[in-house]
């Protein structure tokens, strides 16, 4: 009992408070979690999840992560397009449950150690986007891919293997230690990757002598100017291609760590020249887009001139594919899979020696990073959820669009405004609309609740919308005009908006003219 008054004195202090007393300073906790009741889904920059989100205060700003299960982490998934051939959309599956498991076994590295979380959204880990993926365009095809083959991982002595993949490798894969350095992994040494039908297995990038040169000078690369550029391939297998520049002080660094610091300053420097423009008038995604190229130089010459004094000289980066290129190809895949491989014998063929084997070594439940570092955040959802502070209820059935802000190393929280009071409805509109038309009824909410419009004819109900979860404000619902299938006809109607919250409900009448057409 003392535990429930406890719930219930923080539940009253921080929600059950006259709308003018909420302009007090917000209350302030180390850990909010949002816990979602009855299959509500939470929903946070227009992307909705069915876990619990938590936000956490850090020292540079909020932290935002999703406790989820492993298989429905699978399903928010975004790396390739779900009409791509159900086979290939298995082998993605596996391979992106073992990086998943091999992730977790590794343990919290990076700005998951620092911010508590097992695996990021970003293209850093993998690209995650909540439930509007699967439940997306194609998203049916991407749910069989991952149920069929429900804990299905790549094993190495019983241990999840490094799975990687990236886009496009150009019609050859690398080697590991030829990207990472490192030790080799048998199962991660080049392959044959042909017929990708990819807009990166080919690409060219140019620099004049100036940009270059202020580039590299920017990230530390380069002391002073330098007078020539290169790139030494080694064979498959034999370490990283380096990437030699000469001048004053010659230096010298790999492809990979290359690629890194042109995608980091070239944009910074110069953002209308890069990345560049493609052929087919895109743009890049990233400056230097793989570990895979060549640099050279060509003459400039004056426009529509060759046979005059040349002007100058450009460096002219050539590559192939996109990403580190290490382990499978996602367009390699398609391109096996549009051949009538297996998923099996894609994966295979990517990974040396590995057969996918089901396992239980991962976990009932993970923790994804959604964001770091953030001034503020905002969740809502499309139903109730309840609201914990530091291991405690401090708002049960709530609704509406929560606030959280950085307050040091904490959160502070917001509540919608009227939480904790009975919703109210007034000014409900319109009195008059045309017949064989939407109608968009309009009213004015005092606090968050569910609200929803039920159309009367005479006593006979010709129009319901659904029940929707509304901030306080102007609220709108849209009845298409119709009644059993029909347009409505012009007469009189009678109109009711509800609202209804845990605190309680309010139903506002008018009623509504339709005129003829």
């Amino acid at each position: 009992m003392r535990e429930l008054a406890v719930a219930l004195t923080i539940v009253l202090a921080l929600t059950a408070v006259p709308a003018a007393a909420q302009e007090d300073p917000p209350a302030v906790y180390d850990t909010i979690e949002i816990v979602p009741v009855d299959g509500t889904v939470l929903q946070w920059r227009d992307r909705r999840y069915a876990g619990r989100l938590v936000v956490d205060g850090a020292s540079d700003g909020l932290v935002l992560t999703e406790l989820v299960a492993p298989e429905a982490y699978l399903l928010g998934l975004q790396e390739v397009p779900f009409n791509w051939p159900v086979e290939s959309l298995r082998a993605q599956a596996v391979a992106a449950r073992t990086y998943l498991a091999w992730t977790l076994r590794r343990g919290r590295a990076g700005a998951g150690a620092t911010y508590g979380f097992d695996i990021c959204a970003t293209d850093q880990c993998q690209v995650y986007g909540g439930l509007d993926q699967v439940e997306g365009p194609g998203g049916e095809q991407w749910e069989e891919a991952v149920t069929s083959t429900a804990g299905e991982l790549l094993l190495v002595d019983g241990a999840p293997a490094e799975a990687l993949y990236s886009s496009t490798s150009g019609g050859r894969t690398r080697s590991v230690q030829d990207v990472f350095g490192g030790t080799p992994h048998s199962y991660l040494q080049a392959v044959a990757s042909p017929n990708e039908d990819s807009p990166f297995v080919d690409w060219e990038v140019r620099f004049d002598a100036f940009q270059l040169r202020e580039i590299l000078k920017a990230a530390g690369v380069l002391q002073g100017s330098f007078s020539a550029i290169g790139v030494v391939r080694t064979r498959d297998g034999n370490g990283p291609w380096i990437i030699d520049i000469g001048g004053r002080t010659n230096e010298r660094l790999t492809t990979w760590d290359f690629r890194s610091t042109m995608n980091r300053w070239a944009p910074r420097l110069f953002p209308d020249d890069f990345p560049a423009s493609r052929p087919d008038g895109g743009t890049y995604p990233q400056t230097i887009l793989s570990p895979t190229f060549s640099i050279d130089y060509d003459i400039v010459f004056p426009l529509g001139n060759p046979d005059g004094m040349w002007l100058g000289f450009e460096w002219v980066v050539r590559g192939k594919g996109w990403g580190h290129l290490v382990g499978m190809s996602q367009y390699g895949a398609k391109a096996m899979a549009d051949a009538g491989a297996t998923y099996d014998e894609i994966l295979s063929h990517y990974y040396t020696g590995l057969e996918a084997e089901r396992s239980d070594l991962l976990p009932d439940e993970i923790e994804v990073g959604l964001v770091w570092g953030a001034t503020d955040l905002v969740i809502s959802a499309d139903g109730p959820f309840t609201v914990m502070a530091d291991g405690e209820t401090v708002a049960e059935v709530a609704l509406g669009s929560w606030s959280f802000g950085s307050s040091g190393p904490r959160v502070a929280v917001k509540p919608p405004e009227g939480t904790g009071l009975t919703p109210t409805l007034t000014s409900l509109e319109p009195a008059t609309a045309t017949a064989g038309r939407a109608v968009t009824f309009t009213g004015t909410l005092s606090a968050p609740a569910e609200v929803r419009v039920v159309v009367f004819r005479g006593a006979e109900v010709v129009g319901t919308t659904e029940w929707r979860v509304r901030d306080a404000g102007e609220v709108v619902a849209v009845w298409d005009g119709t009644m059993r299938g029909r347009v409505a006809p012009p007469g009189i109607y009678r109109v009711m908006m509800e609202a209804r919250s845990a605190d309680g409900m309010d139903r506002l009448f008018s009623t509504l003219q339709l005129m003829p057409g």
